[in-house]
């Protein structure tokens, strides 16, 4: 008995992500994870260096054997030793140190946060030119059916001889390169969804359509995280310098040594010289007092580097303060052209069917008509393109208030 499986008809479901799933998902990628580790890593580093300047204790131990004893050395001994150390004070070094430490951290944590955003408006700029291809490939495919329709309908007419053959091959030329157009639109929305599996490390195979962005209020510029991470980077670099400058103050270290031995002779009484179990307690300081200007030097090229990032950051924030301002006026204009775009569609619409019934009639020939078709759908793609322009200008308004997209979501 033969055992039928319909496994061709059972349907295959692909998930449709929204753009809220695909920006959750992209800032969980590879380059937020990166980006991560390296903040771990700095944290760490910091709690290494806190833990350098607690107090520290070694312990050692040795045996020695010698050629020829003395009376100072036994043939065999053995030394067990501990020492304690601690720096009392070491200029103001470590006060800069942690700063710096600290400022790194910031910085990294700030440099995550730039990454998203900016994850975040590739990814929905990506998103809303997916859906205005959408509209696109929507409009080829209905003045495809629109073209078929006619060319059927001219068949007949060429047949019975009321048309030529040159008015039948003009529409079968605009058919086919409504067909180029539509593959290419194919093409380009494939190109998208693989730069979304590039962000997404996920296999996306479609996208949910519907997503919006909900801007009510225009948003208060404010400081972006990568303007953030530079300030913090540049506070590095002072704190850096300082602890350079720090070399020139005197240093304080407590030692202390803790150590017991055992001497064993062969041929000679132990020497009363020897003592068992000693402790040594020493406080001693440092003080650099002259180097040949080699410390001053070094601060003066650390604080050099810091004025540089200074001017940086002045020049990244009036950038920043353009784009915002640009990203506004760009957001106004998109919407008039929404206005402008509608208008040109009811006008595109209304000629086309004026010009439909006059061609149909047999008052004006094919060329009218297939002008007057182009351009309706022509201006049916603007309209709809308008609308997800508006949507990717809001994106971008919102990204040059350092907001984050997803809050808008």
């Amino acid at each position: 008995m033969r055992i039928f499986l319909p496994i061709l008809c059972l349907p295959i479901f692909l998930y449709a992500y929204t753009l809220d799933e695909l920006i959750e998902l992209s800032q969980k990628n590879r380059v937020v994870e990166s980006a991560a580790h390296i903040v771990n890593a700095k944290e760490k580093a910091y709690e290494s260096t806190k833990s350098s300047y607690l107090p520290t204790l070694e312990l050692c131990a040795a045996y020695q054997n010698v050629y020829e004893e003395t009376a100072v050395l036994a043939k065999d001994s053995i030394k067990v030793q501990a020492n304690l150390k601690y720096t009392i004070y070491d200029g103001g070094k470590k006060e800069s140190l942690y700063n710096q430490l600290e400022s790194g951290i910031e910085s990294s944590k700030e440099s995550i946060e730039a990454i998203k955003n900016s994850i975040s408006l590739d990814v929905s700029i990506l998103y809303f030119e997916f859906m205005a291809l959408s509209a696109d490939k929507q409009a080829t495919l209905q003045e495809i059916e629109q073209l078929k329709a006619e060319f059927h309908r001219l068949e007949l007419f060429y047949e019975s001889g009321s048309v030529t053959k040159d008015e039948l091959e003009k529409i079968d030329a605009t058919l086919k390169n409504a067909f180029v157009s539509l593959h290419e639109i194919e093409l380009e929305k494939e190109k998208i969804l693989h730069a979304l599996e590039y962000y997404t490390t996920k296999k996306v195979d479609t996208i949910k359509s519907g997503s919006k962005i909900k801007l009510s209020d225009e948003p208060v510029s404010g400081v972006r995280p990568d303007i953030k991470s530079l300030e913090y980077d540049a506070a590095t670099l002072l704190y850096e310098a300082n602890g350079r400058k720090s070399e020139n103050m005197p240093k304080v270290y407590f030692d202390n040594m803790l150590s017991y031995s055992e001497y064993y002779f062969e041929d000679k009484p132990q020497t009363s010289f020897l003592v068992d179990t000693q402790n040594i307690a020493m406080i001693y300081a440092s003080w650099n007092v002259f180097d040949f200007g080699s410390t001053t030097k070094s601060y003066e090229s650390k604080y050099e580097e810091y004025l540089s990032k200074k001017a940086t950051i002045e020049h990244e924030k009036h950038r920043a303060d353009v784009d915002y301002r640009l990203a506004k006026k760009s957001l106004e204009i998109s919407k008039l052209k929404i206005d402008s775009s509608k208008a040109a569609l009811d006008a595109a619409t209304s000629a086309y069917e004026l010009i439909k019934f006059k061609y149909q009639n047999g008052t004006i020939d094919n060329v009218a008509y297939l002008l007057a078709l182009s351009q309706k759908y022509d201006a049916a793609r603007d309209y709809e393109r308008a609308l997800y322009d508006l949507e990717i200008k809001k994106a971008e308004l919102i990204y040059y208030s350092a907001k984050d997209i997803k809050e808008f979501l």
